[in-house]
């Protein structure tokens, strides 16, 4: 190393600390309702749950003997993405902490957002009939098939004999109306048959009707008592422990009327963020001496295995 290049040394260090940071910060709200995996494969199978139902009556003689049923599987294909930036001899020379510190926080929150806005997007595609999950169904649908009947290669066969759910109104956002999506959710069945049983305690709205969420849900994300004189004042109301996340930002994520309620612990099992490497930054040598390359990188992709966890709205 000659002695031009020595005031690289400690930069990497500098960079990495700001870069790590910016990341973690910005996508730590998502966590709450997205789980991560870890892959080393080139994809990640998503399967979501099945079973063999409800037990038959033991005659005292004849064993039972059970008949799977099964979800489906999805296959998320994480990619690659990066950015470079350079610090530059006299830039460093002059506030050596400081440019790092930039250069590390803006390749940091480049990565973090990078891998928000696909979330974001996983949301607002739930609508698009061009994006299917394993079911063969978008996010949003009135007829996902309840369960599998085997599959076919990597892909699994909806079974008809099962029927099919909905997890997908068009009303508005209101009281009332999450207490029907709630009814609506409660009346699912897991693949095998038996009652879902998920705990729809998160609404998730667009920017548009965070003021409206917020009226629904109080201070701190709770319920407060109706107010409304079309209502009965003094009933409380049946929405207590209800909180709330806006899921929007620029182009992406819920349209202006669109929101959802889900079960949070249910979407990390069944809506995971995969990761191959996660967000990180290099230190790239180069010939330049005035120069010192970073290159933020992340290796991942996202995708849900199940649509029972949330009831999606989208009023006309």
């Amino acid at each position: 190393m000659t002695h031009m290049s020595l005031w690289k040394t400690d930069n990497y260090k500098l960079v990495g600390k700001a870069f790590d940071y910016a990341y973690a910060n910005r996508l730590n709200k998502f966590l709450s309702i997205v789980g991560v995996a870890n892959s080393s494969s080139i994809d990640y199978e998503l399967t979501a749950g099945g079973g063999y139902g409800e037990m038959p009556a033991y005659d005292g003689n004849n064993l039972n003997e059970g008949v799977k049923k099964r979800g489906f599987k999805t296959i998320i294909t994480p990619e690659e993405f990066s950015l470079s930036e350079s610090v530059g001899f006299k830039q460093a020379k002059v506030d050596k902490s400081g440019e790092c510190a930039r250069v590390g926080k803006m390749l940091g929150n480049s990565a973090a957002m990078t891998v928000y806005m696909h979330m974001l997007r996983m949301f607002s595609g739930a609508y698009d009939a061009t994006k299917l999950g394993g079911d063969g169904k978008p996010w949003a649908a009135t007829d996902h098939p309840v369960a599998s009947k085997g599959s076919q290669g990597r892909k699994f066969i909806a079974d008809p004999d099962s029927g099919t759910y909905s997890n997908k109104i068009t009303d508005a956002l209101s009281v009332a109306n999450i207490t029907k999506a709630q009814a609506l959710a409660g009346r699912m069945t897991t693949p095998d048959g038996l009652p879902f049983l998920g705990d729809y305690s998160l609404l998730l709205v667009s920017p548009e009707l965070e003021a409206d969420a917020k009226k629904i849900c109080g201070d701190h994300g709770k319920l407060r008592p109706m107010k409304n004189p079309a209502d009965d004042t003094n009933a409380a109301n049946p929405l207590a422990d209800l909180q709330y996340m806006v899921i929007g930002g620029g182009a992406d994520g819920f349209t202006k009327k669109q929101w959802a309620i889900c079960d949070p612990t249910l979407m990390r099992e069944m809506v995971k963020l995969v990761y191959i490497t996660k967000p990180t930054v290099m230190q790239t040598a180069l010939d330049n001496p005035l120069k010192d390359l970073y290159t933020g990188y992340v290796d991942f992709g996202c995708g849900w295995g199940d649509a029972r966890q949330i009831i999606f709205s989208d009023p006309a």
